[in-house]
């Protein structure tokens, strides 16, 4: 028997076309999965941008309350200063101690 090509190409064709059917399948299938997962880290990417930015002002809001609380301790050594300067120049006082940091 002979083979012709325009039979051989017959059954290439054929060949190619159940391949084909068998893959399409799988592919469609991989492709739902990854348009679901791309979904999903998109949402995921949203949510850590909110936290990211929710984050950044805290930072801000904790940097402003920190040169807040360092200006009151500033000012507060200042009267402790000035408090101490007014004690030792009242006659026959001493100024109080200050207690050692530990």
């Amino acid at each position: 028997m002979r083979c012709t090509p325009r039979a051989l190409g017959l059954v290439v064709a054929m060949a190619a076309a159940l391949l084909a059917a068998g893959c399409g399948q799988e592919l469609k299938r991989e492709n739902a999965q990854l348009k679901s997962e791309i979904g999903t880290l998109q949402n995921e990417n949203t949510e850590l941008k909110g936290q990211v930015t929710s984050l950044r002002a805290d930072t801000e809001a904790l940097k402003k309350q920190l040169g807040d609380v360092t200006k009151e301790r500033q000012a507060l050594e200042e009267q402790l200063k000035e408090a101490e300067a007014r004690a030792a120049a009242k006659p026959g006082t001493r100024p109080q101690l200050r207690p050692k940091r530990s």
